[in-house]
């Protein structure tokens, strides 16, 4: 038994690697889909995320056996506004596929290079308290993955998509716009591990195989798309 139960344990992370990433490739190109057609499939994609998102918020907003309301309430907003935020910039021009894209890459890029560096050099934790998995190095290694991210997406956006903001981009700002969504995306991260903690969760939810719920999953792009819509609207009103 004793050598059962070490096989088994030796298992468990391949076995929870191998459900990651057999769920991001079914997942994955299905949202890239709906972002990308627009319309219906999108409609249906946000709808989902919201009716989701809200009850594993409710989830996180228990407090001693019950429902805190106020929690509740403030986490609808929340969700609300960054879906929002979403529909907003995938109907922002003809090119809003390709500009709302930015600020996704810019996320995934800083959760894969954070990951990376965290894993590799390890370091002094950034919220031990919250957190105890995320780093310094991590952070500085997701900052520096965003901004080459997206530098080399602007590089080719500038030669295949026409988009006046997108156009307005400078190297300078590129660097500076990269460093703040990762840093956002990070705060957006810790924020929902906060609400676990206090919610005695280790995860938001099961919905996804080895990924947990639909907020682990998108809870940096909850704050940093708002962040994101400000920009692009800023910039879309000193162009017209």
């Amino acid at each position: 038994m004793p050598a059962a139960s070490a096989a088994l344990e030796a298992s468990s992370p391949m076995s929870s690697l191998v459900k990651r990433i057999l769920s991001a490739l079914v997942l994955g190109p299905l949202a890239i889909f709906a972002l990308y057609y627009g319309g219906v499939p999108f409609y249906i994609l946000v709808g989902l995320a919201f009716a989701i998102s809200v009850h594993e918020w409710s989830r996180l907003s228990v407090r001693h056996g019950r429902i805190k309301w106020s929690l509740l309430a403030a986490g609808i907003v929340y969700l609300a506004v960054a879906l929002s935020c979403l529909i907003w910039l995938r109907n922002f021009e003809a090119s809003g596929f390709f500009v709302l894209l930015y600020v996704f890459l810019a996320v995934w890029a800083c959760d894969i290079g954070a990951y990376a560096a965290g894993r590799t050099f390890g370091g002094p934790k950034m919220a031990p308290k919250i957190s105890p998995n995320k780093t310094w190095s991590g952070l500085i290694g997701g900052c520096i993955a965003a901004i080459i991210t997206v530098m080399l997406y602007d590089v080719w956006l500038s030669g295949h998509v026409e988009s006046p903001v997108t156009e307005r981009f400078s190297l300078f700002f590129q660097f500076i716009l990269g460093l703040f969504l990762s840093v956002v995306g990070q705060l957006g991260d810790l924020l929902e591990s906060s609400m676990k903690r206090h919610a005695g969760l280790k995860d938001s939810g099961s919905i996804i195989p080895g990924h947990g719920g639909l907020l682990d999953r998108i809870d940096a792009l909850l704050l940093t798309i708002p962040i994101y819509t400000l920009v692009i609207f800023y910039l879309d009103y000193l162009i017209t």
